[in-house]
Formats: C-alpha cells, structure tokens, sequence
C-alpha cells in the first residue's frame, strides 16, 4: 500500500504531549527512511515520520511507532452487562465500561463522536490510569468483568492486552465490544486475553461500508469466522439504519451470514439507528422495523434473535428454542431471570440446554 499519512497531530486541539512514547505498537513494521507501517488494521496505514494514521492516536516517532493513548481514558464507568448487546453471558452482571479516543473507522452515524473522532475529544475528559488502577477499580467493587466499549477498543489495543493479561490474574474477565475492523493478527492476539467479543457488524454491504463508515466489510466478517472457530463467547449486532437497512433484503443478508458462516445458536441483535453526527436527516429507526428483523429471523432458523436501544417488549427477552418458555426477562438494561432456568442455563421445563453462561468461571 502506498497511502502515506501527513496529517499532524499537534493540529488538534488537545493539551497533551503528542511527543510523549508512552507505549511502541505491537503490530507494525519498519521501512526506509523512518517511514513505518501499522498492521493493526486493514488500512495499514504507512506513516512518515512525525505524522498519524487515521485513527490518529498512533504516532510515528523516529522511526517508531507509538500507541499515544496507551493509558488514557475517557470513560470509567460500572454498567449492566446488557449495554454492550450481551445478553448470553452472567446476564444481569455488573462490568467496568472502558473507553478511550480516536478510532480506525469514522461512521457518518456514530453514536460516541465526540470521543471516536479524536480532534473532538475535550481534555477535561481524558483522564490516566495504568492497568493496575484498572484492576483495582474492579476489585473494589467487586466486579468480574472490564468491557473495552465506546469509542472503538481497537485503537486501544495496547492497553486492551495488558490490562486484560493482568485482569486474568485477578480472575476478572475482558470483554471487547467493537466494528472488529483489524487485521488477523490483531484478533489473534485479542483471543489470548479476551474472554467475551461482541461484534458489530454495520451492514451487509460493502458499498454501505465504503460511504458510510469508511471502511470495508469483507475483514469484519472473516474476523467474525474467527472468533467462531476459537469456541469464545461472542455475539453480533447488526445496526438496522432508517431508509438504508430497515428492508427484509437486509435483514436476510445478516441473518444468512450468522446461519451459514458462524452458527445458528449466536445471538443476534438488530439495534435501532438514531440520529447523530454527521447522519440527522432521517428519523430514529422505528421500532416496528427492528421487530420485524427479530421475527424473520427467528423464523428462518436463528435460535436467538433481540432488538436493541428498546427499552421494552419481548424482543428484549430470552426464550428456550425448544418449548419457547421464557427464561430471561429484561426491562430497559435489567434482566430478570425465571425460574425456568437454572445455573448452567438449561430450560427446566424441556430440558434443553442453552447456550448461556450463569456463572463467572474464573481461570
């Protein structure tokens, strides 16, 4: 590839020593003249000195590349785990949401701007923190789960694997909610520490991708295959978007990928779409269409199948496949669970098993 980046960082408007070498990339490789080339993603950004790539938090310096956020954030905050569209894991379990800046994606829609697109970000919300601070947030209060969540983990990457690596020692999980455009190597690595993905697809369209997120689709999906193949828990997301992907040829397109290249036990989630960013000229996605999403798919063969960014209805709720009882019922961001089901997740009426994790086994 040939795309050099020249854009400086000093440009934006952030007071933070954007010469600091806080952490050297993982995934890069050096070339002439102390030009640098990232393969944390697709984009492989080839970086000359002094300059960023597109994400613009990673930083060419003297022939080195550097993870300029490495142990800054912008959120540390204790949320349900159902927040990041993962409904069969500890469901009800309190996580530590993580967030930080800058992302390798800029999607006309996005819902965390201000913190993904990094010229944006205000300083007053950057706060640091090393992975020990992190761990010990979660230890003292008594939470077993770190979500790397908001803006997009994946240009966090550094900080992702050390501080989950550590986590592990404490039995804390990490679960890594992203678009999940990065290289294979990239998600090689994340398997060794994460314990629970969940993965946003954005659509089933590469031209969708191309205009609206500036990335591409094919990565997204083979990282998906991935992650099936690795047995992790992970379940996917699918953002349905007001007169672009509210129609039953996108629907179907999602739901063949989940039922022909992963499994139909993966949960399924069709999210509503609201307005923000650089995308307000369509209203929030109605709720109807969602239901629809669920029903269809649920009708052709997926096994679990929720509506996001409701705050009601049976879409929110888990059902055994089986007998259709409800084992799982949720309002807004709680789930509640019925006595139809028990610790290992198997329906206590048919006696299927699900495939929900009850319980937070450590190791």
């Amino acid at each position: 590839m040939s795309n050099i980046y020249t854009e400086d960082a000093k440009k934006f408007n952030l007071h933070l020593d954007w010469n600091h070498k806080t952490k050297e990339a993982y995934l890069y490789d050096k070339k002439d003249n102390k030009i640098v080339q990232c393969k944390l993603c697709p984009r492989r950004c080839l970086i000359q000195n002094g300059n960023v790539g597109f994400c613009k938090v990673r930083k060419n310096i003297d022939g080195i590349l550097y993870a300029l956020s490495y142990e800054l954030a912008t959120h540390v905050t204790i949320e349900k785990i159902e927040t990041e569209a993962i409904f069969h894991y500890m469901p009800g379990s309190n996580i530590l949401s993580l967030g930080n800046f800058g992302c390798n994606l800029d999607c006309d829609y996005c819902q965390n701007w201000k913190y993904s697109q990094f010229q944006y970000t205000d300083p007053k919300f950057i706060n640091r923190y090393t992975s020990d601070d992190i761990v010990q947030i979660a230890l003292d209060n008594n939470v077993n789960i770190l979500s790397w969540t908001y803006n997009d983990p994946a240009v966090w990457f550094e900080f992702v694997i050390d501080t989950a690596r550590k986590a592990k020692e404490h039995g804390i999980k990490s679960l890594f909610k992203s678009a999940f455009y990065l290289t294979e190597e990239a998600v090689e690595q994340l398997c060794e520490v994460i314990d629970i993905f969940a993965i946003s697809i954005k659509a089933m369209d590469e031209e969708y991708y191309k205009k609206f997120t500036k990335g591409t689709l094919p990565p997204v999906l083979k990282n998906a295959e991935i992650i099936n193949s690795k047995g992790i828990h992970f379940e996917v997301s699918n953002l349905v978007v007001t007169d672009i992907t509210n129609n039953m040829e996108s629907y179907d397109k999602m739901i063949d990928f989940v039922l022909n290249k992963l499994s139909p036990d993966i949960p399924l989630h069709f999210t509503r779409f609201h307005p923000d960013y650089k995308y307000t000229n369509v209203e929030k996605t109605p709720i109807e269409d969602v239901n629809n999403a669920r029903i269809r798919a649920l009708s052709r063969g997926l096994k679990y199948a929720y509506i996001g960014n409701v705050f009601s209805g049976e879409g929110l709720n888990t059902y055994c496949p089986n007998c259709k009882e409800l084992l799982i019922e949720r309002h807004g961001l709680y789930s509640y669970l019925k006595d139809n089901i028990d610790v290992s997740g198997k329906c206590m009426k048919c006696g299927y098993t699900t495939n929900i994790v009850m319980e937070n086994k450590n190791g």
